[in-house]
């Protein structure tokens, strides 16, 4: 196998374990919040390093707090959804940059290929960014709702 080809699925994979650790073992999402729960209290925390933004009384604002919670789930959902089709881009990708390895040569001209694979990705990319938009507002609003 060519030495390129393996390095460029090296890069892609140390990418995507990355995102994938993150996302599995700091529960992070594109909001930049999340949150514990052990029954009384409830504890917001923000970015990476989960950074502690405010610790609330479970009892005292229970229906704000439940909010927060199905935002923050919604964006961690929507997410992990997209880590899946972010890993099954990998293939469009691969067979546009190198041209040797892409299927149907004699049907699908190489230019093609790659105008099709970069209209893949657009059309989702601009299919779930809004929603995203809308959901990280969400978030944010929730919590300052909360904090203020």
């Amino acid at each position: 196998m060519n030495k390129k080809i393996i390095a460029f699925t090296f890069v892609y994979a140390v990418i995507m374990a990355g995102l994938l650790f993150i996302t599995m073992n700091h529960n992070w999402n594109p909001s930049g919040y999340s949150y514990d729960s052990d029954g009384s209290t409830v504890v917001i925390k923000e970015g990476l390093g989960q950074n502690e933004t405010a610790e609330l009384e479970a009892a005292e604002n229970m229906s704000e707090i439940l909010l927060l919670q199905a935002a923050i789930q919604d964006v961690m959902n929507h997410w992990q959804l997209d880590l899946i089709v972010i890993s099954l881009f990998f293939p469009l990708i691969l067979f546009s940059v190198f041209k040797e390895t892409q299927p149907f040569k004699e049907q699908i001209p190489h230019k093609w290929f790659v105008v099709m694979a970069i209209g893949i990705i657009v059309i989702y990319a601009v299919a779930t960014v809004p929603s995203y938009i809308g959901e990280i507002q969400s978030v944010h609003d929730r919590v300052n709702a909360l904090i203020n």
